[in-house]
């Protein structure tokens, strides 16, 4: 099945790793923003298909203009939100969708 479809799926059951809170935390975020921007709909940026831990993806979602890089996995019945950063213009391209070269 295709990514960004399973995604959808597990959106009525969120879980985020400790990392991933600590992160948010360090943004100004709670988990529900993460959750309402997911919600409101996100794109997948990079996926990782061969991660060690099992299928894992990052995406772009929108905190109102403030924009959100949320490394999420699909497992079983519940989307787990490995971590979540707001990506910094000197790493990516505008549009925060390609990193960019060093």
């Amino acid at each position: 099945m295709d990514i960004e479809k399973e995604i959808k799926q597990r959106l009525h059951n969120i879980r985020h790793t400790l990392h991933a809170v600590e992160e948010q935390f360090r943004d100004g975020l709670v988990a529900d923003d993460v959750d309402d921007a997911l919600r409101a709909g996100f794109e997948i940026i990079e996926d990782y298909p061969d991660d060690p831990r099992g299928r894992s993806c990052l995406v772009l979602c929108w905190k109102g203009k403030k924009p959100l890089h949320v490394v999420c996995a699909p497992h079983e019945d519940t989307l787990i939100i490995i971590t979540t950063y707001v990506p910094k213009l000197e790493e990516w391209e505008r549009g925060y969708k390609t990193r960019k070269l060093p």
